[in-house]
């Protein structure tokens, strides 16, 4: 069974997410009134955005014995092998919002970053950062 931990999801997050959620179904609401070919279209695009976080937003890191594994939602998921992983460490709060490779990070205060020896390095938030790091680190040295 891998070690399983779950993603930290900060509040200002949240509301970003909701927001936007809300403003799309309110000016839905709004449009019903008016014109309701536009209301269709943000009711639309609502929808899509909540599928699209939904599918894009990380549920799941997991550790097995030689990889990394970054559970999405759906049958989405994003595989990192022990054999591309230079290093694993912690690192400050700007990488959640200025970070060259691929961000995955939910949150501003548990942030772990996975260099790779190739391509693009990752960013995310474990809810249990140490926990997540020495279990990491122990299946890297095995």
């Amino acid at each position: 069974m891998p070690y399983e931990d779950t993603p930290k999801y900060d509040l200002w997050l949240k509301l970003i997410l909701s927001g936007v959620l809300a403003l799309t179904l309110i000016l839905g609401i709004i449009f019903i009134f008016q014109d309701s070919e536009v209301a269709l279209a943000m009711f639309g695009v609502t929808l899509f955005d909540a599928l699209l976080f939904k599918a894009i937003l990380p549920r799941l890191f997991q550790i097995y014995q030689d990889r990394v594994r970054i559970v999405l939602g759906g049958p989405l998921a994003i595989n990192i092998p022990f054999s591309n992983i230079r290093t694993v460490r912690t690192v400050s709060a700007r990488k959640v919002f200025v970070y060259w490779g691929n961000r995955f990070a939910t949150s501003t205060h548990s942030i772990v970053e996975i260099v790779p020896k190739k391509g693009l390095g990752w960013v995310i938030s474990p809810a249990n950062r140490d926990m997540f790091l020495e279990q990491l680190n122990q299946a890297l040295s095995q």
